[in-house]
């Protein structure tokens, strides 16, 4: 094998060193330390300036403070010259004011001599002069405050306060030396200070406490006696004559005489509170000038919406410029909503849509609408706000009226408590709310003797105790109160329910062991007809020891099992005793066992009643009613009807349970006839039936006495059947032209309208866009579903309700409705283009059912009830009333802002339909 060789690297070509000379080095630190002496002298240098400059700026301080000191000294020495030349000039003119003064008093107690009468014209004259002076200073300050003045004050009042510092001290001195000391400290309480500052101090008092609430009732004063409001100029020239009288006044209360410059604290806080008043005052001025301005415009915009177009865009400047400030034109754009959002009296909008949205303000290049989209569509959302509050606060006036209403009546009732009154009232109520209050039934059921009578049975059979509730019990007030006796069924269904479960069922079941080893004797086995009766013998025993038991107070299962017990022990033993009631006989030789005590036993009260209910049931389903009813004592015993001839007409009467029972069963026949139909099968006398008895036996058909009579039926049905029956009889059929008034499918409901009540069909289908052959499956967009008209109501609600499927029904296909998917995302369908939660509103009302188709007629009957829903007179239309028709349908006015059609415009397109 060949060995590898080792090759020693190349050599790189980078960095090398240099070789440097001695005599380079030397050269080399040569220079350096020439560098270095040079960078050393020239900062010597540097410090030594700096300390120059330090020395001529301390030196320049020196002699800054040695010339200050030197001006000051000259600046105090000049002030004093200058305040012992106001004392001289103040001493002189004191003087000169003493000699004038001595003149004039010389010159009137000459005068005085001669008239009394000048002599108190001197002392006036004296007087009035010193007021003058007084007045004249003061409001020479009020006009011109100068503050050298005050300086001055300042500086007399120290000199004053150093010459009574003087007087002091020798009062010292002379206390000091012996003097009388109570002579010495009445000549200190003569201190001109003290009674300076006293003075002063009232003065600032009353100022700070009382000038502002004096100010404004003298104000207030001036307004009242004017009779209107005051102008600027006139309120500041009242504060200024208020505060001249202030200080006058002052100045008797407390015989204050001082000058403006000892009084500057007190008047400068006069001058600064009246400042502040009036300009105050001047910024209320300005916002009632501002307001005024917007209440104008305001005015225009609102009173006269026809010519919005023409007035908007100069109210809109004068509102901003009113407004002012840099966020003013914000305010005119939120005034601008507020115009938008108006609503009339009716719920309508003062404005249009399509107003605010053509409208093209001075700063825009285009419309409203398209230039300030944002603000716009706050005003749509503004608008719908305003509107669904509206609506919330009619149905809350409504039930508000509704409850005043229902209120007044009881107060009236109470007063007048007669069954006109009460019915005037129910019609009234009808009229005005289309219902009647609970209160109002209930007195209505109070009057009659029947009335009374049935109220009584129906607080009898809801009395009857648990264990002791038979169904016979809820048939019979089935008849007398639906609702009561749904109550009282579930009370029974409770009550049967402990009876068919647990521990009392398992006893029972265990019976019929215990029977058939009674009956199996001989070639006798399990399970004969002698066994099973033996068993229902036993369970019926059992149950009513059990229900003895517990209303003694048992526990329930003890109970059960305990006598479970015994009962089984008692027929075991008791089957070969012929004194026992579970005595076994065979009824011959070889044959099956017979229970001769068991046949002629006594039976309970409830067990007895239960086989004659079960009884009669049987029979009326086996012979029919005719035949029962012709049978004595098959409903009514000879001694029940002799009791009902006797108690009839009576308060306290109750007809019978069996009877109500039977009347209750749909057969149309009320409960007299079947009194009668016994008491004729037992040769009793007949009853005279109660007017309205016979009222309805006469004019309704057997279909509407079924309806009446029937205790499946609800109130609401049973007076529906009278209702139709009346209508019947008189033609009148305004009962049912209101939606509510007949149940869905209802005879009675009308199948065509009248011609104003199709004309007004026709043009809610041509302003809604539906006029055409396929309106009925027209849904929002246009597109047409032929499957709309089979579909069931609650099939539609299910498709078109918020959040809902769009799904046609399987049956019928399946599919998806296609709606217009738009910003407005509607579901509106048929030829009335119904929404969702108004149809829930028309189901829950109980006009409709969910079970309704939605077709062609039905439609055409929500179309008029919605409009007599919302107030519309169909039968006397005016474009007021077609206005209501627009808070329904958004085709028929503007008020939703889908249409540019006024109420007019469709009531032109009703009268030409009407026409037609």
């Amino acid at each position: 094998m060949k060995q590898a060789q080792f090759r020693r690297a190349a050599q790189s070509s980078g960095f090398r060193p240099i070789q440097v000379s001695g005599a380079e080095i030397s050269r080399m630190r040569e220079e350096g330390n020439r560098v270095i002496q040079g960078m050393r002298a020239a900062r010597e240098a540097d410090i030594r300036n700096r300390e120059n400059v330090l020395r001529e700026t301390k030196e320049n301080q020196r002699a800054e403070e040695a010339s200050r000191e030197r001006n000051f000294q000259i600046q105090t020495q000049n002030q004093q010259r200058e305040l012992v030349g106001l004392q001289q000039e103040a001493q002189a003119r004191r003087q000169q004011f003493e000699v004038d003064q001595r003149a004039q008093a010389e010159i009137f107690k000459k005068v005085a001599q001669f008239s009394e009468t000048a002599g108190k014209t001197y002392a006036q004259y004296v007087e009035a002069k010193d007021e003058r002076d007084f007045n004249a200073a003061y409001q020479t300050f009020l006009e011109n405050p100068d503050a050298n003045k005050f300086y001055k004050g300042i500086i007399s009042e120290a000199f004053q306060d150093e010459a009574e510092e003087l007087r002091q001290q020798s009062l010292d001195d002379a206390e000091k030396v012996g003097g009388d000391k109570l002579g010495i400290a009445k000549q200190r309480n003569y201190n001109n200070r003290v009674e300076r500052e006293l003075k002063k101090s009232i003065y600032i008092y009353a100022a700070k406490n009382d000038f502002d609430r004096l100010r404004a009732s003298y104000i207030n004063e001036k307004e009242e006696a004017k009779g209107s409001a005051l102008t600027s100029e006139e309120r500041s020239g009242y504060t200024a004559e208020f505060t001249e009288l202030f200080i006058k006044k002052g100045s008797e209360a407390s015989g204050v005489r001082l000058t403006p410059g000892s009084l500057r604290t007190t008047l400068e806080f006069i001058q600064n509170s009246n400042q502040k008043y009036l300009s105050s005052e001047r910024e209320k001025s300005l916002a009632l000038e501002r307001q005024f301005s917007i209440d104008q415009e305001t005015k225009i915009i609102d009173q006269n919406p026809d010519e919005f177009a023409t007035n908007i865009i100069p109210s809109f400047q004068a509102i901003a410029r009113a407004y002012g400030g840099d966020d003013r034109y914000v305010k005119a754009h939120d005034w601008l909503q507020a115009r938008a959002t108006m609503q009339r009296a009716d719920g309508t909008f003062n404005l249009t849509l399509d107003q605010i949205a053509n409208i093209t303000l001075p700063s825009d290049k285009k419309p409203y609408a398209l230039a300030r989209p944002g603000r716009f569509a706050e005003i749509k959302r503004a608008r719908q706000r305003a509107d669904t509050t509206f609506r919330q606060q009619q149905i809350t006036s409504d039930n508000l009226a509704y409850k005043e209403a229902e209120q007044k009546f009881l107060a009236g009732f109470a007063e007048n408590p007669t069954k006109a009154y009460a019915e005037e009232s129910r019609a009234q109520f009808l009229e005005t709310f289309g219902r009647v209050p609970e209160s109002l039934n209930k007195a209505l059921n109070s009057y009659t003797i029947e009335a009374q009578t049935k109220a009584k049975q129906i607080e009898q059979i809801e009395s009857i105790p648990d264990g002791f509730i038979r169904q016979v019990d809820v048939d019979a007030l089935s008849y007398l109160d639906p609702t009561a006796a749904r109550n009282l069924d579930k009370r029974f269904q409770a009550q049967e329910r402990k009876y068919k479960q647990g521990i009392f069922k398992d006893q029972s079941d265990s019976f019929k062991t215990v029977a058939n080893g009674v009956t199996s004797f001989g070639s006798q086995k399990p399970n004969t007809p002698a066994s099973v009766f033996l068993q229902q013998q036993m369970r019926a025993e059992y149950r009513r020891r059990v229900d003895q038991a517990v209303a003694g107070g048992a526990d329930f299962n003890t109970a059960a099992n305990t006598i479970a017990q015994q009962l089984s022990s008692e027929v075991s033993t008791g089957a070969r005793d012929p004194n026992s009631k579970w005595y076994r006989k065979p009824s011959k030789p070889g044959g099956s066992a017979d229970f001769p005590n068991l046949n002629t036993g006594a039976v309970s009260a409830v067990e007895q009643s239960k086989r004659n209910y079960n009884a009669l049931v049987t029979s009326i389903g086996k012979d029919g009613l005719e035949k029962t009813l012709d049978t004595p004592g098959s409903i009514i015993t000879a001694e029940e009807g002799a009791a009902i001839l006797q108690n009839f007409g009576k308060p306290g009467f109750v007809i019978p349970t069996d009877v109500l029972a039977v009347a209750g069963m749909g057969n149309g026949i009320d409960p007299f006839t079947i009194i009668n139909g016994q008491l004729k099968a037992l040769d009793l006398p007949e009853l005279e039936p109660p007017q309205i008895t016979q009222d309805i036996n006469n004019e309704l058909s057997p279909e509407l006495r079924q309806e009446i009579y029937n205790n499946i039926n609800g109130p609401r049905q049973k007076m529906r059947a009278l209702e139709q029956g009346s209508t019947r009889q008189t033609g009148n059929v305004n009962r049912f032209r209101n939606s509510g008034s007949m149940r869905a499918g209802s005879p009675m409901r009308r199948t065509s309208g009248s011609r104003e009540e199709n004309a007004f069909i026709q043009t809610i289908r041509t302003v809604e866009g539906t006029s055409g052959p396929q309106g009925y499956n027209t849904v929002y967009g246009g597109a047409v579903v032929p499957q709309l008209t089979q579909m069931t109501l609650g099939e539609l609600y299910d498709a078109i309700k918020l959040g809902g499927t769009d799904a046609i029904p399987a049956r019928l296909g399946g599919g998806k409705i296609p709606f217009k998917k738009d910003r407005y995302n509607s579901s509106a369908s048929g030829a009335l283009q119904l929404m969702p939660e108004t149809l829930r509103g028309l189901v829950n009302r109980g006009g409709y059912s969910w079970n309704d188709i939605f077709s062609p007629e039905t439609q055409d009957r929500m179309i008029i009830d919605l409009a007599r829903q919302g107030g519309v007179d169909i039968e006397n239309m005016s474009p007021s009333q077609m206005s209501k028709a627009g808070n329904i349908w958004a085709g028929a006015s503007p008020r939703y802002g889908q249409t540019t059609r006024t109420a007019s415009d469709s009531y032109n397109i009703y009268q030409r339909l009407l026409q037609q």
